[in-house]
Order: structure tokens, then sequence, then C-alpha cells
């Protein structure tokens, strides 16, 4: 994975983590997940170094061919405008004229976003939420779930997330196509998961804290 947040955490009790554990588990597997930097992680599964990647939108394998992805959803993730201001938008359109704040390499992000003219690109998320928390940005766009857990950890008060969402993407696991034979197992997993309550259950857990809901399925 290349997360490092309540999706993902070191002790592999994040979201994400005991979702895909259990998946695996139910197929009578073990998986472990390391962390790799976004830009290094996929390639990593397409060479065959690493077994699979955590969470990706759809279609990934058009740019790296020995990927195949597990069609049942881990999540939706739902990008949206975080605010101070009580701003009406309706659609990327709508926040042409704003001062706007995106994470570098965040790339459905920073391609609705080419051509406007006050784009701000900066390292990190710390980054992003402490210009919006000083007014440099009237918006920062990340992902509703991580973005109020940062929220959260800095103690930022005033901020809340835009409705409605300007893109939400099912996100998938991919893996190796050496693993091929385990891509429908793990959807069929992830389904039952979904049905028998361990899903919700699961992001009740990790999420709760946050005071926000998160749907995985479609």
């Amino acid at each position: 994975t290349s997360y490092k947040s309540l999706l993902s955490t070191p002790d592999q009790k994040g979201m994400l983590d005991l979702l895909v554990k259990e998946a695996f588990r139910r197929i009578g597997l073990e998986a472990e997940i390391v962390f790799n930097p976004a830009g290094r992680s996929l390639s990593d599964v397409n060479e065959g170094l690493a077994d699979g990647q955590l969470n990706r939108i759809e279609g990934m394998e058009k740019n790296f061919p020995n990927l195949v992805m597990v069609p049942e959803p881990n999540m939706v993730m739902d990008f949206v405008a975080f605010s101070k201001k009580d701003l009406a938008i309706d659609g990327w359109d709508s926040i042409r004229g704003l001062r706007i704040g995106i994470v570098k390499g965040w790339k459905i992000l920073e391609e609705n976003t080419a051509g406007f003219p006050d784009v701000t690109l900066v390292p990190s998320e710390t980054e992003l939420f402490k210009m919006l928390d000083m007014d440099r940005i009237d918006i920062a766009l990340y992902d509703k779930l991580t973005g109020y857990e940062q929220i959260h950890l800095r103690g930022f008060e005033g901020m809340r997330h835009l409705e409605p969402p300007l893109a939400s993407r099912n996100m998938h696991l991919y893996l190796n196509i050496s693993h091929g034979n385990l891509v429908e197992p793990l959807a069929e997993a992830l389904r039952s998961m979904k049905e028998d309550g361990t899903y919700d259950r699961i992001v009740s857990e990790t999420t709760a804290h946050l005071m926000i809901g998160q749907n995985g399925k479609d």
C-alpha cells in the first residue's frame, strides 16, 4: 500500500488492512501489508516485486499490464472540497474562481483543475490543511475520509467538507497477474463481508471517532 493513515497503519489495524486481511482469511490465506511510496507501489506489483496493491481506482491495468483487478470494491472514495466557508458548489466548474489547494500527485484532482487560475500544489496533506487553516486557500481538495482524519489529528476547527462530492470512485485491490486465480474468490469474500455485516463493523470500528460514514458498496 501507499497509505499511512487510518486506511492502513504500521500495526496493520487500519480500515483497509482489516478488510483485506479478512477477505484473504476467508479464502484460506494470510495477507501481510507493507508500505511503499505511491510512485513505486504499482510498479513493484507490476514487476512481481510485491503481490498486490491495496486501494486504487479502476483502470490501472491499462498502464500496468501485469496487474489484475479484484472487481468488488474495497470502498468508495469521495473527493471533496474542505472549507471554512459556507460555499455553494456543484461540480468542478463551480470552484474555478476559488483559491484551491491540492496535494501534488493526486491525478484526479490535478487533471480536473488544470487551467484554473489559482491552484496551489503542496507536498503533503499536512501542508494542505495548514494552508486552509491560515486562510491562504478557500478550499482544500482531498478525499473525505482521510481529510477528516487530518482535521481530527491536527485539532483544526471550523473546517468541513462541502456537498456534493466533486467525484466518487470505486477503489479496488489489485494483484500481480501470477495471482489471477485469487481474483474471483477475493471478490466473493468481499461481497460476503458486506452481506453478513463484517464490512460495516470494521468500517465503524476504524472510523467512528471521525463521526462520518463511508459506504463501500456500489
